[in-house]
């Protein structure tokens, strides 16, 4: 399968599910590459942050779009990706400018700030994230030896 991904949010900042969901595919034997709006797709992943950020507005030319982000869901957040996806190591591969890794060690917030739906989605207290298996490490580190390129 051929697979597009579009970051609709663009704000510079790696995006995780959209890492994930590339290593999930890749490790499918599928080719995977940024969306280009001239390539044709078998799936196009659309991931969004923010409601306000401004949707693609080209033609995208795929067999398959699926949107996903609390951007799209707002407020409640949207389904979560599947737990084959979530739990893949990130391809980091895709932000090489970023330099570092990214993850969660909590996922939740006891605020219930009214612009904010991450206590809704997540819970009022943080919780300990289950990265732990999807990075190999014990879970009393913070740490990994685990190389992110």
């Amino acid at each position: 399968m051929k697979i597009g991904l579009i970051d609709v949010d663009g704000h510079n900042w790696p995006s995780l599910p959209l890492m994930k969901i590339s290593a999930y595919h890749k490790a499918r034997g599928d080719e995977v590459e940024a969306w280009f709006p001239m390539n044709h797709y078998d799936k196009v992943y659309m991931s969004k942050v923010f409601p306000g950020s401004a949707d693609i507005d080209s033609v995208i030319y795929a067999d398959e779009i699926e949107r996903g982000g609390t951007g799209y869901f707002y407020p409640d957040g949207g389904p979560p990706l599947p737990e084959e996806i979530e739990h893949t190591f990130p391809d980091y591969g895709l932000y090489p400018e970023a330099g570092r890794a990214y993850g969660f060690l909590t996922r939740g917030c006891p605020r219930q700030c009214g612009f904010c739906i991450v206590g809704k989605r997540r819970g009022r207290s943080p919780g300990k994230s289950p990265i732990y298996p999807s990075f190999g490490m014990d879970s009393g580190k913070l740490s990994s030896s685990i190389p992110i390129f």
